[in-house]
Parts: C-alpha cells; structure tokens; sequence
C-alpha cells in the first residue's frame, strides 16, 4: 500500500458521493486518468493544482473549501494574538 503523503480529501469524497460524480468523471474534466485523480484524492500522490482546482469548482459547481482545509494544531487552539 503506498504511503500517505498528506490527509485524504474526505469532504471531497463525501460530496462526490452524495453528487453522483466518480472519479473518471473528474478524470475527464482534468484530462488524465482515474488512477492520478485517486492518489491525489487519497493523499498518495501530489496534490491537487490550484488550476485545477478552478477547473473543478467551476465545472460541478462544488465548493472550493473542500480543497482548502487548513488545520489549527491543537497546542495552538485557544491562543489570542498579542
């Protein structure tokens, strides 16, 4: 199994289920194959291009902040700028 390079897109998947929109479809839109779209969106492979993020978003109308999560460490939660 190949080692994860970052967290998966989990929104991603949850939204393309409840869609109906498969990872060929993605694919297609992009112009490449099932199998570079399934690594980018399991974390084993690189990460999704900011132009192709812009295909995507306006194509299936999905929100952009499914690719944009930005986690706050936890040692860092509850801290107010001084």
């Amino acid at each position: 199994m190949p080692k994860r390079i970052r967290e998966p897109y989990y929104d991603l998947k949850d939204w393309m289920n409840r869609q109906g929109v498969s990872q060929i479809d993605l694919a297609r839109t992009l112009g490449t194959t099932s199998n570079y779209i399934n690594k980018k969106i399991n974390g084993t492979g690189a990460d999704f291009r900011l132009s192709e993020v812009r295909l995507l978003v306006a194509e299936y109308h999905m929100p952009a902040d499914i690719f944009f999560k930005i986690e706050v460490p936890i040692k860092e939660q509850g801290e107010t700028d001084r």
